[in-house]
């Protein structure tokens, strides 16, 4: 049987991050605008969160509540692009008013807010 706790290479994530499944996590306690919070992701070799499944939306509905950035953005006339490119296909983003071009990840639910409001943020990279 394969021991982790040997002296082998296992994958880790790094200190204040959280694994989950093939990923590592950073949750922010710091406040700072989506684009800021994006450059923070990039500095440490991250990004923001893209969420790919419903298996990992039912991951941040059930463990946190609060608001925080991901890694989604209104691409003007395109619809909304995730990080890595892809568009949001299946999911609804709730918003009222045609300012709020970023998204945040609240109680299970995508929302839209400007993009000058400061807020945590999640930072995503696969697990090392």
């Amino acid at each position: 049987m394969y021991d982790c706790f040997a002296d082998c290479p296992c994958p880790r994530c790094p200190e204040q991050w959280v694994a989950y499944r093939e990923c590592c996590y950073f949750f922010s306690r710091e406040r700072k605008d989506w684009h800021s919070s994006r450059e923070s992701c990039r500095a440490q070799g991250a990004h923001l969160l893209v969420v790919n499944s419903t298996s990992e939306m039912d991951f941040f509905q059930i463990v946190y509540s609060k608001s925080y950035w991901i890694g989604l953005k209104n691409n003007t006339g395109g619809g909304w692009i995730w990080e890595d490119g892809s568009k949001l296909t299946d999911t609804k983003v709730l918003f009222n008013s045609f300012v709020q071009n970023c998204a945040t990840l609240e109680d299970g639910l995508i929302r839209a807010s400007s993009c000058e409001i400061p807020a945590p943020w999640i930072c995503e990279k696969s697990l090392q």
